[in-house]
């Protein structure tokens, strides 16, 4: 059996002065080739996760596995297994297009391929403008070209934070699409995205955290069944009242 992409086993992670835990206790395992669903309000701890599984913040306690190593003590070799797309985006923005691609590909330490990088240019409809600095670029194109930027070094794992906000229809589409090919061809994806219809199509599951703490979890078409319901955002608004009523 494959060693499973993720293992989280009851991390907790509290920041210096603070009295409450941002993460507490969390036991995520996510099988390699899935696309995980993670859920939740601002502030429920799940950009705390998402550092701690990249080595960027230890864990307390508790034990985290990123395809068998520990992302504390063996940082470089995870990173080097992981692609990150975070809501903020991640580029040059004084830089053209290929120029930004050209740059990332040497600080993840491999040779730029121009043909490659030109083939992704053109499938998310950049190749008319990868001579325009990105400054001049609109809010769909950014997120299409941080999302090529994220996987230039043909990642093992890759970790989504809100990837189609603030885009139009055709962006949202592209990337959509060619989520489901990245993942076909076996990449592991973790997905967190407040637009719950997207979730529910892409995931395979999913799961809901709040105040640190996981809340609910499982297969969509599962979760929609025990909630009796057809829709993910109900599943959502339940979760969401438990854990004000926990």
């Amino acid at each position: 059996m494959n060693t499973p992409a993720i293992i989280l086993d009851k991390a907790t992670k509290q920041y210096k002065g603070s009295s409450k835990a941002a993460v507490k206790d969390l036991s995520i395992t996510i099988p390699q080739g899935e696309i995980y669903g993670l859920l939740g309000h601002n502030g429920a701890g799940k950009s705390t996760t998402v550092m701690m599984i990249c080595g960027l913040l230890h864990a307390n306690s508790g034990t985290i596995k990123v395809f068998g190593d520990d992302p504390a003590n063996e940082g470089a070799a995870v990173r080097k297994r992981v692609g990150v797309a975070t809501q903020d985006i991640a580029l040059f923005p004084s830089l053209t297009a290929m120029e930004n691609l050209q740059y990332l590909s040497y600080m993840y330490g491999i040779k730029p391929d121009k043909k490659k990088l030109n083939i992704l240019l053109e499938r998310f409809g950049l190749s008319d403008n990868t001579g325009k600095k990105i400054d001049k670029y609109s809010g769909g194109m950014k997120r299409r070209l941080n999302l090529i930027a994220s996987v230039l070094h043909d990642p093992a794992l890759l970790i989504l934070d809100e990837p189609t906000a603030g885009v139009d229809v055709q962006s949202r589409a592209m990337i959509m699409e060619y989520l489901k090919e990245l993942n076909a061809s076996g990449m592991t994806i973790i997905y967190s995205s407040h637009i719950l219809e997207e979730v529910e199509r892409l995931c395979h599951r999913v799961g809901f955290m709040s105040e640190g703490v996981l809340m609910e979890e499982g297969k969509t078409d599962d979760l929609l069944v025990k909630y009796n319901t057809t829709s993910l955002e109900a599943v959502y608004l339940a979760v969401a009242g438990k854990s004000i009523s926990a």
